[in-house]
C-alpha cells in the first residue's frame, strides 16, 4: 500500500532569517559608536594584560637569578637589583592601567548590570562576595608566584577588608535605594489621597452650588438672602486652592477650575441683579407706592447684600495727599455685568470694582453717596427716574455718563473724578449740581442738555468746583447742545497758565494743592466765541 508524502501544514512557516538579520543590522547601526569604543578598550586591556604577563615573567627570572647569586655567595649585582626595581615599577603602572581599562569596559555594561542589580539584588550580592573572595586569594597568590611579595597573609587580609568595604557600600546603596523607593511610593500615595480629597471636596462644592442656586431662584426672599451668603462663601472656598496641593501642575489645574467656578457664581449673582423681581413688572416698579415699597423691602435687602458682598471682595482704595492707590481684592480680576438692571435700592458707601450699569434703570432715589468706583464707571444710556446723589463719590478711573437721562435733580457734591469724565449727550431735566467736585482730568459736556436750569458749579455751603491746571484747554469741552441752558465760562489763572472754566470755579495743582482765584466772567463778545452751542 502506497502512502502519499506528508505535506507541510498551512500554518507551518520557515524561520524568519531575514528578520533576524535585519535586527542584527539595526543593532550595529544604532550602537556602532559604543561598539567601537568597547573594541578599542578591549584591545588596550589585552595589550596591558600581555605587558603585565611579560613583565611578571621577566621579574620572576631576574628574582631567581638574584637568589641564585646570593645562594652561591656571590655579591648581588647592583644592575640586577635596579632591573628588578624597574620591573616592579613597570608592573605597578601597567597593572593600574589594566585595572582602569577593565573599569571602563565594565562601565560599558552599566545598564545591564544595574538591571541585574534591580531584578536580582541577592544574586548580585552573593556573586560580589564570591568574586571578592576569589580575588582576595588569587591576587596574592599571583604576586607570590612571580616573586613580587613574600608572605600572602597581609595582602589577603587587606583585599578581604576592601571587599568587605565594597559590600558595605553596596548594602548602604541598596538601603538608600529602598528608602527612596518607599519615599516615592509614599509621595505617590499622598498625591493620590490628595486628589481623592480634592475630588470629594469638589463634589461637595457642586452639591452646595446646586442647593444655593435653587434657593436663590425660589422666589422667597429669606431663602434668597441665605443663598447669597452660601454662594459667595462657596466662591471663597474655591479660591482657597493653594492649600490643597503642593504639585505645581495640580495647582495650575485647581487655579483654572477655581477661577471658572467663581466667575460662574458671580455671573449668577449679576444675572439676579439684572432680573426683574418675581410677580413685578416695570410698571409696578415705576409706581413705587407705599405698598409696593414695603413688598420690595426684602428683595431690596437681598440685592443690596449682593453688592455688599462684592464690595468686601473688591480692591481697597488708599488716598494719600490726593494720590489714589489700590490693593487688589480676591474678586478684582473677575467680570461684573449690571447692564440693563432694574435698580430700586441704594448703593451708597460701598466699593464697586467694575461698575457696568450701561442701560440700567434706576426706579427709586439713586444713592451712590461715598461709593468708590475702582475701574470704569459705565452709566451710558442709563435712566434715572428719581433724584440722584453722588455725594463724595470717588471715581478712580473713567466715569462715563454719555447719553444718560436724569429726569430728577442730580447732585455730584464733592465728587472726585480722578480720570476723564464724559456727559456727552446726557439729558438733565432738572437741576444738576457739581458743587465742590474735583475734576483732575478731561471733562466733556459736549451735546449735553440742561433743559430748565443752568448747571451749578459753586455753592456757598459746599464750596467751589476745581479743575486741574495740568489738563489742556482743548480737553475741557463745555459746548452744550442747542436749546440747552448754557454753562457760563470764565477765566482763571494759576502759575501763569490760563484756562476757561465755569464762572466761580477754580484751577488747582494736583501736585502742590495750590488753587487759583475763582474764574471771572468772560466779556459777552468773548463768551459767544468760547462757548459754542450745537
Amino acid at each position: 500500500m502506497q502512502h502519499s508524502p506528508i505535506q507541510p501544514t498551512p500554518d507551518a512557516t520557515p524561520p524568519d532569517t531575514n528578520g533576524k538579520k535585519a535586527t542584527i543590522r539595526n543593532f550595529f547601526a544604532n550602537n556602532w559608536i559604543p561598539l567601537i569604543i568597547f573594541s578599542i578598550f578591549t584591545y588596550i586591556a589585552i595589550c596591558f594584560f600581555l605587558d603585565v604577563q611579560n613583565i611578571s615573567h621577566e621579574h620572576l627570572n631576574k628574582t631567581q637569578q638574584l637568589l641564585q647569586e646570593i645562594k652561591e655567595g656571590r655579591d648581588a649585582a647592583n644592575e640586577t637589583i635596579k632591573e628588578i626595581d624597574s620591573l616592579r615599577n613597570s608592573f605597578s603602572i601597567h597593572g593600574l592601567l589594566l585595572i582602569l581599562s577593565l573599569i571602563i569596559l565594565v562601565s560599558c555594561f552599566s545598564k545591564p548590570i544595574m538591571k541585574l542589580l534591580n531584578e536580582y539584588p541577592q544574586r548580585v550580592f552573593v556573586s560580589s562576595i564570591a568574586l571578592g573572595g576569589i580575588l582576595a586569594f588569587s591576587i596574592p597568590q599571583y604576586l607570590y608566584s612571580y616573586k613580587y611579595i613574600g608572605e600572602t597573609k597581609d595582602i589577603t587580609t587587606s583585599l578581604l577588608t576592601v571587599t568587605g568595604g565594597i559590600l558595605a557600600v553596596f548594602t548602604l546603596l541598596k538601603t538608600h535605594q529602598k528608602s527612596e523607593l518607599e519615599r516615592e511610593q509614599l509621595d505617590t500615595q499622598k498625591q493620590k489621597d490628595a486628589r481623592d480629597h480634592i475630588r470629594q471636596l469638589h463634589n461637595s462644592y457642586s452639591d452646595r452650588f446646586d442647593k444655593a442656586v435653587t434657593e436663590l431662584n425660589s422666589g422667597k426672599s429669606k431663602d434668597a438672602f441665605a443663598a447669597v451668603y452660601k454662594l459667595v462663601h462657596l466662591a471663597d472656598d474655591w479660591l482657597e486652592y493653594k492649600d490643597l496641593s503642593d504639585n505645581k501642575e495640580d495647582q495650575n489645574k485647581l487655579k483654572n477650575r477655581a477661577q471658572k467656578e467663581t466667575q460662574t457664581i458671580i455671573d449668577i449673582l449679576c444675572k439676579y441683579i439684572r432680573t426683574m423681581p418675581d410677580e413685578y413688572t416695570e410698571k409696578d416698579i415705576e409706581s413705587l407706592d407705599a405698598t409696593t415699597q414695603d413688598k420690595l423691602k426684602n428683595e431690596s435687602e437681598v440685592r443690596r447684600l449682593i453688592f455688599s458682598e462684592i464690595s468686601d471682595r473688591s480692591s481697597t482704595v488708599i488716598i494719600k495727599k490726593d494720590e489714589i492707590s489700590t490693593i487688589p481684592g480676591t474678586w478684582s480680576n473677575f467680570d461684573f455685568d449690571f447692564s440693563r438692571a432694574p435698580i430700586f435700592y441704594p448703593l451708597n458707601a460701598i466699593t464697586i470694582e467694575k461698575g457696568n450699569f450701561s442701560s440700567a434703570k434706576f426706579y427709586s432715589k439713586a444713592n451712590f453717596d461715598k461709593t468708590t468706583f475702582i475701574q470704569t464707571a459705565d452709566f451710558r444710556t442709563a435712566t434715572f427716574t428719581q433724584p440722584v446723589s453722588f455725594w463724595e463719590a470717588n471715581f478712580a478711573q473713567t466715569a462715563d455718563f454719555r447719553t444718560a437721562t436724569f429726569t430728577q435733580p442730580v447732585r455730584f457734591w464733592e465728587a472726585n473724578f480722578t480720570r476723564a469724565v464724559s456727559f456727552w449727550g446726557a439729558d438733565f431735566a432738572q437741576r444738576a449740581d457739581f458743587s465742590a467736585a474735583t475734576f483732575s482730568s478731561n471733562v466733556d459736556f459736549e451735546d449735553a442738555t440742561f433743559k430748565r436750569f443752568e448747571p451749578t458749579f459753586t455753592a456757598d455751603y459746599w464750596g467751589k468746583t476745581q479743575f486741574s491746571v495740568h489738563t489742556a484747554q482743548e480737553d475741557y469741552d463745555f459746548s452744550v447742545h442747542s436749546g440747552s441752558k448754557p454753562i457760563q465760562l470764565g477765566k482763571a489763572e494759576l502759575d501763569g497758565i490760563e484756562r476757561q472754566i465755569p464762572v466761580g470755579t477754580v484751577l488747582f495743582d494736583p501736585d502742590s494743592g495750590r488753587r487759583s482765584e475763582p474764574a471771572k466772567p468772560i466779556e459777552e463778545s468773548d463768551n459767544q466765541g468760547e462757548t459754542p452751542s450745537k
